[in-house]
Order: C-alpha cells, then sequence, then structure tokens
C-alpha cells in the first residue's frame, strides 16, 4: 500500500511525479467572478453524470409576488429580534471558563449593518419558502431562466444602497475600500459578499447542506477528519529536510486576515460566542442559541470519546445580500479584498502625531478585539505597525510644516506599498518556486472593469492548505537555545513571550506535513493542552456550510482555467491521480461516491508542482485569486499615480529582510527569512543602510 511518507518525500524533495513540460500551468485571463453563477456542467458533459434538473423549466407559481416580499420582511424583523433576545442571555453563551470562549464571538451590529443583515434575511426567507414548493423552481429563478421575475426584491427596505460620489483626484485609499474603483464605487468595500465561480451545491439550492449522490447527508464531518488523522499516525517519520517555515506560514495567516474578514451570524449586540452544546461537551443542547449548528462527535471518537466529549460548538458564517437580489447566497465578507492592511488600520484610528496605537509585538491595537491570536501572528503583524509609526517619526524630524492628516496617508501609502511588494515580489515567489510563479505570471494593468473580490472557494477550501503545516509546539529561541512550547499557550499568554525570542524561533521552525497535528486536530484553541476544538473540522464544516460543490467538480474547474487535462472518476481507485493510497481508504470508508468528497480535501492533493509549497489545484486557485485582487486593485503600488518618487524609492528598497531588522529586535537577520536555515546577514548593516535613506521621507 502506498504510504505517507511518499507524499512526505514530494513535499520536502521536489521529487517530480510527472513531466514538467506535460504539467506546464498557462492560466486562464479570465478573472471576472460572475454576479449570478450558473451550476458548473462542463464536468457533467464530458462523463455522462446526471444533473439534478436539468429537464426542468418551469418557473415558481406565485399569485401574489408582492404579499410573498412582504411576508417575507415581516418575518425576517421577527426572527431578528427573537435571535437578538438570545444575546442577553447568558445561558445561551459560551462562558468566559470554557476553551472556546471568544472562538466564535460576534461583534455589535450598528444601525447600517442592521439594515443589511435583516435585508439578507427578508432574501433568503423568500427563497427557503420557494424552496420549499419546488426545488427545481429555484433554481431556474436563480440562474436568470425566469426573466418575467423580478430579479430585486421591490420593497423599498431592500434598496437600501449608499450613492457614493467618488473624487477621481483624491490621492488615497479610503479605509473600507469604496471609491478605489471610480465607476463602481462599493467594488472590494467592507461587508460585500464572498463571491463564486460557479453555483453552490446546497441540496435545495437555497441552503440545506448538499448531499450524497444517493440523496443521503454527508460523513459525519469529524469521523472523516479523525481517520484522516489516524491514517497519517501509521506512517514512519520522514528525515527529509524542509524548507518553508513557520513565519512564513503566519504571514500567510496574515495576508489572509487581510482579505478575508469571517463574521458569524449575529444579533443586535455582541457576543463571546453562541451556545450548542453543553458546557463539558457531553451532548447537544435540546434548547440552544438559534444561531448555534454543534457539530456532533461519536462516543467512540479516539480523542473525545475518553472525555465523554460527543459536541463541538459551531456557529455558521453570515450571509451577504443587503440589497436582496434574487441569486445564489453567499457568505459577508468584512474586510476589504484589497491587499491594504484593512485588518490593521481598521477604521483609521491614530493618536494626536499620527501614529497607530500599538498593542504587543508591536502589532496595532485592532487586532486586541481578536482572541483568535498567536503571539507568532502578533509578531509577524507588528512589522507593518511599526513600519508606519517610523515613518511617521522620520517625516516629522524633516524641518517642514505638515498637516498630520496627509503624513498619516504618506506613511499609510507607504507600509502598504511594502506590504503588497513583499507579497508580490518575495511572498508568493517562495510558495509558487521559480517556474510555478512564472506560469502565473502576475503582470498585468488595472481594469476598471474587475471586481476586487474574493472567491468564496478559494476562502473556504484552497486557501486554507496552511492550515495542514501547524505543528504542535512552537520555537522560541532564548539565550541562543532553542525552546518549544504548546501552541495553544501562544493563544493564551500572549504577552509573555518575547517577541524577539518568536520571530528567531519561527525562522528555523519548519512547516509540518509529516501528520496532522494534535493542535490541528484535537485540541485547537485548548486551554490546557487535553480539551480543544478541531480546527480542520471547523474549515470542513465551513466548507459545506458555504455550499461549496464536490471536490471533483472544482479539480475538473481548475484543470480547464490552467489548461490541463481533465479526466472522469468515476470509482475510488480512479483518484488515484490526485490522492495517495491511504487517502483513498479514508475517502471508501466514508463516502459513497467519489463524486461525493468535500472540496475542502483539495488541500491534500498530491501533485505539487517542483520546487512548490502547494499543491497543483491549490496553486491555480491561489494564482488565480492573486491576479484579480492585484489587477483590479486602482492603487496598486506599481501603478499608484499618487506616489512621488521617493515615496517610491523607498517602497522598492524595503524587503522584510529591512523590516526585520529595523524592527524584529534581532541581531542577525535570514536572507532569505520564508525559508529555515538561511545565511544571515548582520541587521546593524540593514539599519546602516535604511539611515541613508532618511532624506526621502522629507519628499515622499
Amino acid at each position: 500500500m502506498e504510504v505517507f511518507s511518499m507524499y512526505v518525500r514530494k513535499m520536502l524533495s521536489f521529487i517530480i511525479f510527472f513531466n514538467l513540460l506535460s504539467f506546464a500551468l498557462t492560466f486562464s485571463d479570465d478573472l471576472h467572478l460572475p454576479d449570478y453563477p450558473k451550476h458548473y456542467n462542463d464536468y457533467s458533459k464530458q462523463c455522462q453524470v446526471p444533473v439534478k434538473c436539468a429537464s426542468d423549466r418551469r418557473c415558481p407559481e406565485v399569485h401574489n409576488w408582492e404579499d410573498l416580499e412582504r411576508w417575507a420582511q415581516q418575518e425576517a424583523h421577527s426572527r431578528f429580534e427573537w435571535e437578538s433576545s438570545f444575546t442577553d442571555k447568558q445561558s445561551y453563551l459560551i462562558s468566559e471558563d470554557e476553551y472556546d470562549y471568544n472562538l466564535f464571538a460576534t461583534a455589535a451590529l450598528s444601525k447600517l449593518d442592521e439594515v443589511g443583515v435583516k435585508n439578507t434575511m427578508t432574501t433568503d426567507i423568500l427563497l427557503e419558502n420557494l424552496a420549499g414548493r419546488a426545488k427545481c423552481t429555484v433554481r431556474n429563478l436563480l440562474e436568470g431562466r425566469c426573466p418575467e421575475v423580478n430579479q430585486t426584491l421591490s420593497l423599498e427596505k431592500c434598496r437600501n444602497q449608499p450613492m457614493y460620489n467618488c473624487d477621481p483626484a483624491y490621492p488615497y485609499r479610503s479605509y473600507n475600500g469604496v471609491c478605489n474603483n471610480l465607476q463602481h464605487a462599493t467594488w472590494g468595500q467592507i461587508g460585500n459578499p464572498l463571491k463564486i465561480e460557479i453555483a453552490p451545491c446546497y441540496d435545495d439550492f437555497v441552503s440545506k447542506h448538499r448531499r450524497s449522490t444517493t440523496g443521503q447527508a454527508l460523513p459525519n464531518n469529524r469521523k472523516v477528519i479523525s481517520d484522516l488523522q489516524q491514517a497519517f499516525r501509521r506512517q514512519s517519520p520522514d528525515e527529509s529536510e524542509e524548507l518553508f517555515n513557520i513565519f512564513g506560514m503566519m504571514f500567510s495567516e496574515f495576508v489572509t486576515s487581510d482579505i478575508i474578514g469571517r463574521t458569524m451570524k449575529r444579533g443586535r449586540k455582541a457576543t463571546s460566542g453562541f451556545r450548542g452544546c453543553t458546557a463539558n461537551g457531553s451532548h447537544v443542547l435540546s434548547s440552544r442559541a438559534p444561531m448555534a449548528a454543534p457539530l456532533s462527535v461519536d462516543a467512540d471518537d479516539p480523542n473525545y470519546g475518553p472525555m465523554h466529549i460527543e459536541c463541538l460548538n459551531y456557529s455558521p458564517s453570515e450571509n451577504a445580500n443587503d440589497e436582496c437580489h434574487i441569486k445564489y447566497p453567499t457568505k459577508r465578507n468584512t474586510a476589504t479584498s484589497y491587499l491594504d492592511l484593512s485588518s490593521m488600520y481598521g477604521d483609521g484610528q491614530y493618536d494626536k502625531d499620527g501614529k497607530l496605537k500599538t498593542s504587543h509585538c508591536g502589532a496595532s491595537s485592532t487586532f486586541d478585539h481578536s482572541s483568535v491570536m498567536t503571539t507568532q501572528f502578533m509578531a509577524v503583524a507588528g512589522l507593518f505597525a511599526q513600519l508606519h509609526n517610523y515613518c511617521i517619526d522620520r517625516v516629522r524630524s524633516c524641518e517642514l510644516r505638515h498637516n498630520v492628516e496627509i503624513v498619516i496617508e504618506k506613511c499609510r501609502s507607504l507600509t502598504i506599498g511594502v506590504y503588497q511588494r513583499i507579497i508580490y515580489e518575495e511572498w508568493l515567489h517562495a510558495l509558487f518556486g521559480d517556474d510555478l510563479f512564472h506560469q502565473c505570471n502576475f503582470d498585468c494593468e488595472y481594469d476598471e472593469n474587475l471586481e476586487s473580490s474574493v472567491s468564496s472557494t478559494y476562502a473556504n477550501a484552497p486557501g486554507r492548505f496552511q492550515h495542514l503545516w501547524i505543528p504542535d509546539n512552537f520555537t522560541l529561541v532564548k539565550g541562543g537555545q532553542r525552546v518549544q512550547k504548546p501552541v495553544f499557550e501562544f493563544f493564551n499568554s500572549i504577552t509573555t513571550f518575547e517577541c524577539p525570542s518568536v520571530l528567531e524561533g519561527m525562522f528555523d521552525d519548519p512547516i509540518r506535513t509529516e501528520s496532522l497535528s494534535e493542535a490541528l486536530v484535537n485540541i485547537f484553541f485548548s486551554k490546557d493542552g487535553v480539551r480543544g476544538h478541531c480546527l480542520l473540522c471547523l474549515d470542513l464544516e465551513r466548507c459545506r456550510d458555504s455550499g461549496l460543490c464536490p471536490l471533483i467538480l472544482y479539480k475538473h474547474y481548475y484543470d480547464k482555467v490552467s489548461k490541463s487535462p481533465t479526466k472522469c472518476y468515476n470509482s475510488f481507485d480512479d483518484l488515484s491521480d490526485i490522492f495517495f493510497e491511504d487517502l483513498i481508504d479514508v475517502f471508501k470508508k466514508h463516502y459513497e461516491s467519489p463524486f461525493d468528497i468535500d472540496a475542502l480535501f483539495l488541500i491534500f492533493e498530491k501533485e505539487i508542482p517542483e520546487g512548490a509549497f502547494m499543491p497543483k489545484t491549490v496553486a491555480a486557485a491561489t494564482c488565480m485569486q492573486f491576479k484579480r485582487l492585484k489587477c483590479s486593485d486602482r492603487f496598486f503600488f506599481s501603478w499608484n499615480e499618487f506616489q512621488s518618487p521617493a515615496l517610491k524609492e523607498l517602497i522598492n528598497s524595503i524587503n522584510m529582510m529591512t523590516l526585520l531588522a529595523m524592527f524584529g529586535g534581532i541581531d542577525k537577520v535570514p536572507y532569505n527569512p520564508w525559508f529555515n536555515k538561511s545565511g544571515r546577514l548582520c541587521a546593524d548593516n540593514i539599519r546602516r543602510d535604511m539611515e541613508s535613506k532618511h532624506h526621502l521621507f522629507c519628499s515622499i
């Protein structure tokens, strides 16, 4: 039987499974995501797979559409008030002494947010009502085959779209993403929905989880993940040396937080997370908050069973359809989709001098409200917050009178520009490797007709690839000695760790690929290292909650995007080109058909291009996502017409090595911070070089 140690050797030694020329990817230039996606039929046509509702051309029969709309709106308002009432009932909230306190926290709603949530609920309720009558008619409505039905609800409160008058001469980014695109002011803004390449595969096309090819429920979330971990455990560890390090993994998490803001379903007030399980996790509560959707665990679970835990808390993500369009539901993104450090800058809170208010490791205090944060994350985030504040000091030291607001925006432009250049010239290059990076071809120009958006598929499946790298322990370097501490300590004791020691530990701490760690599968966000959550289970449930289609459809879709050969998967054995035998055995045990396998498991694909750290399909999805973000950004650093020559020179002279030397508090900086065992350069030399550029700050 083929073993996972082969998988590890592939990851670490870059063994080529196939001729590179036959693998060469020529990515599609079409980066647009549709407003009204349709069911993906290309795989069905090639492989003669039956399509649900394929021959049904009926439309919903509604005798009085306005009455239905009015009823849906009244129902939404009543449901919102009912759900909001649970925010005042402590027995329905996760308490402070529990390990997952704040893991599912929700923020308070502003008046405008509340209107948007109610509008979205109105549309969801209307569509759920129609789907309860006849599912196929709803699919036809959602895919535009019912022209007699208005695609936007006619109720006044469903047309709550603010109007923006954008000034093309205003030289700075907004904080919420508005007016980056002058023709479409709201593109890329906070609160927009994630978008989808192909129609989601909800069972009723609206909200119910996808079912198997025979109509059965998909396998128990936790059972699949637990068996995957057990399959990995049976293998012998590999002696090969890994290159990509934990610093690179944490930077990946930082970038993700900038473009994806996940929010659970909300009531009017902020909460610590809604309860679905008893405090000890022994069972699902019969009376639980409506926003909770707990995950069940079998009594014989190898980890939770001995602790008598049969329930894990979980809260679904919030939909976003504030303008009440009749279209497939998608999840809300509470970050701007632009690579603009929105998670760091927030809505623009500075002190009187224009500096960001900072927290541990010099990170922006905007992160203080989020408890799902490690010291390593704060250390990475702190590099950019400190760059902003350093810029403020340098400009203020010039013998010139400066408007504080202008200085803030100039330093913000510098910081974002440095961040973007590091992403596209360092981090992505390291992830893809030379060949795949050049094949992806990130060269483009600004396209005002391309919406800046994040793919729901990427956010909930391929974009989770870095989670597999989470180890059981993170390393600290203290007094030249390497000390390992459990991952959970870095969540719960952030301020007790010295940030330079944490950075030093990340540089030579390799990513984990030889097994699935306990921190990933059993004790995520734990308080004591004994009881915790399953991060991979959360990823899988969010994948299902978002209505993602089967893995095979996305594999086919991205193969077409990258102009790679496509094939049919009629049996589990046909999956041998995607997965190793041990994984296939797990899927055989739990799924009825290869067509049922969840999209999340694309992150386990075995085909990894030479020199890359991502599987083939993950790489294709990542390529498309980051090309879209770059090409849709009017203020992207390399073509921003409002940048002065001095500002451009500074952006192009500050790399990750410079940030680490200036703000990391370490004596020697790795030449290549993304790879372990890189050579080192004295930080003083880099700092002296930076001092020679101080005059440029007076001209930015």
